[in-house]
């Protein structure tokens, strides 16, 4: 098929199927809105093509130069990308379900709305790309590339990220749901808003991070590191922050509602107004803390160490301390009767 009957078969509506277009000139080709299935562009020429809202499944363009190509608002499905080059391609609200990108550059490419979903990215390069309400669901991504990129309200679902690069990487309101990192360095970066639910960050350094209004909630940082860390507001509900290093880190008004910071050490961190409803506190450091009208009602505080912390008016009701450790804890408060009437209440029906 030549490139005037292709341009033909898709202005009439044709279902192009099966055809061979391997290094056919088709730079500038008018082929938007067309339906594609098993069709090969291997080595064709495409910079500058208009394939705006068309439909490709099962299509093949492994090595080709995409670059210039127009496919906004398209759909595509089980096609193969491995090596293509997409960097300067427009992608605005494509979705590519089930695809294989392994190796693709995408480097610097604008991603806005676009859902890659159960596609496979390994060693794809997407360094410097700006996603923008980008969604990754279900994706393999070992060793790919988001060094400098810019995500924003972009989802990430159920994606190992323990081999991917993120050097330089900006995350703004970020959701990162059941996704692996294990012992990554997020130092320094900016991280507000950001959703670590769910998330596997055993070891991961966030010092120095500015992380203001972060979700931490359910995820294991069992020896992470928020040393001197931007945490303001954040919420570690559930979290498993056991032996993780918090001290210095400025954590005014965090929840740690129902958490495990079980030899955790919080010194001289910023505590103010903090929550620790039910948290499993054993064996923590908060030496030197800051927990002025912190709240840890039902937390079991057995052997930790308070010395020298600030607690005016902090709130200990109904708490567990077995060798637990206070300086001086006149100016905290103690069990509040009312709260513990209204707790113990039992229905007469």
């Amino acid at each position: 098929m030549d490139r005037a009957s292709l341009e033909n078969a898709v202005h009439f509506g044709e279902v192009v199927r099966g055809v061979e277009l391997a290094g056919l000139d088709l730079r500038g080709a008018k082929l938007a809105g067309g339906i594609f299935h098993q069709v090969s562009f291997r080595g064709a020429e495409l910079a500058g093509a208009n394939l705006r809202e068309v439909n490709l499944s099962q299509c093949d363009f492994v090595g080709t130069d995409l670059e210039g190509v127009d496919l906004v608002n398209s759909l595509v499905s089980s096609s193969d990308f491995r090596n293509a080059r997409l960097g300067g391609a427009l992608l605005t609200a494509v979705g590519f379900h089930g695809s294989d990108f392994t190796g693709a550059s995408l480097a610097g490419a604008k991603l806005p709305l676009v859902a890659f979903i159960q596609c496979d990215l390994t060693r794809a390069d997407l360094a410097r790309s700006e996603m923008d309400r980008t969604q990754m669901l279900e994706v393999k991504i070992p060793e790919m590339s988001l060094a400098g990129a810019e995500l924003t309200m972009t989802t990430f679902y159920q994606a190992d990220f323990t081999t991917a690069v993120l050097d330089g990487v900006r995350m703004h309101m970020t959701i990162l749901v059941e996704s692996k990192f294990g012992a990554k360095c997020f130092d320094g970066f900016e991280l507000a808003r950001c959703q670590f639910m769910l998330c596997d960050l055993v070891g991961a350094s966030f010092r120095g991070a500015k992380l203001r209004n972060a979700n931490f909630k359910g995820a294991n940082l069992t020896g992470a590191d928020f040393g001197k860390a931007d945490a303001k507001n954040c919420l570690f509900c559930q979290a498993n922050l056991s032996d993780a290093r918090l001290g210095g880190a400025d954590l005014h008004q965090a929840i740690f509602n129902e958490a495990n910071l079980t030899r955790a050490d919080l010194r001289s961190a910023t505590l103010y107004q903090a929550v620790f409803h039910d948290a499993c506190c054993v064996e923590t450091e908060l030496v030197g803390a800051d927990l002025t009208y912190a709240d840890f009602s039902r937390a079991d505080l057995t052997r930790a160490d308070f010395s020298n912390a600030k607690l005016y008016r902090a709130r200990f009701h109904k708490t567990k301390e077995e060798g637990t450790v206070f300086t001086n804890r006149s100016t905290a408060l103690g069990d509040d009767e009312k709260q513990a009437r209204a707790e113990d209440y039992v229905s007469k029906y």
